[in-house]
């Protein structure tokens, strides 16, 4: 798997671009503003690359800023997402932080994905894990192929997502943790939707929620 990471809007979100060499298929997760979706409109061109999917790790502004320029730029992908996150899609973005964001009223998804489904991209598997508590709707994405696990904002290196928002829940999303932790393993490599990637060694080794949350 090839993996761009490109920090995008007023709140650095990670969008990601990644893509099976072999196929050529690709996807794009949290496309964050503007700018973030134009370089990946250009990489896609230099790499002759076929978008499949847009994904949103979850339903906050920041993450789905840009799916509606995102989907114009690539008519055929299809914008994926869980249910709960399609339920509470546009409620942030008249917010103070949507506009904060730049938030663009999202389309509703094409389909939308659960616990255990699996999103084929190529010869890759993003395998999808409902990990509620920073929104409903949060999902990781963990490709076994690479040992690759997309987090949204569930974990940041030293830290957690937040669960003083609306909808967000401090028992929820420490559950939501406990199960994503056991599900990967010490090598995978964690990249979350702000900051530098990690891995599950050193969050479980340093991270002073997580040491607390697995005893």
């Amino acid at each position: 798997m090839k993996l761009v990471t490109i920090p995008a809007g007023a709140f650095v979100v990670n969008t990601l671009l990644l893509w099976d060499e072999e196929t050529k298929e690709a996807a794009i997760v949290d496309p964050g503003d503007r700018q973030a979706v134009e370089e990946i409109e250009d990489l896609v061109s230099r790499h002759d690359l076929k978008v499949k999917y847009i994904i949103n790790t979850h339903e906050h502004p920041d993450h789905t800023a840009a799916n509606a320029w995102a989907k114009l730029s690539f008519k055929e992908a299809k914008l994926l997402m869980h249910p709960l996150a399609a339920e509470n899609l546009n409620y942030w973005t008249e917010s103070e932080v949507g506009e904060l964001a730049g938030a663009e009223y999202s389309p509703q998804p094409d389909e939308v994905v659960n616990d255990g489904d699996v999103i084929k991209i190529g010869n890759l598997s993003l395998e999808v894990i409902h990990a509620p508590g920073h929104s409903p709707g949060s999902i990781v994405l963990f490709s076994p192929e690479t040992n690759v696990a997309i987090v949204g904002d569930l974990i940041f290196k030293g830290s957690i997502g937040r669960y003083d928002l609306p909808m967000s829940d401090y028992t929820t999303l420490k559950r939501s943790i406990v199960k994503v932790l056991n599900r990967l393993n010490p090598d995978t490599t964690i990249i979350p939707g702000h900051g530098p990637k990690t891995t599950v060694r050193t969050e479980v080794a340093e991270n002073p929620f997580i040491r607390e949350f697995l005893g």
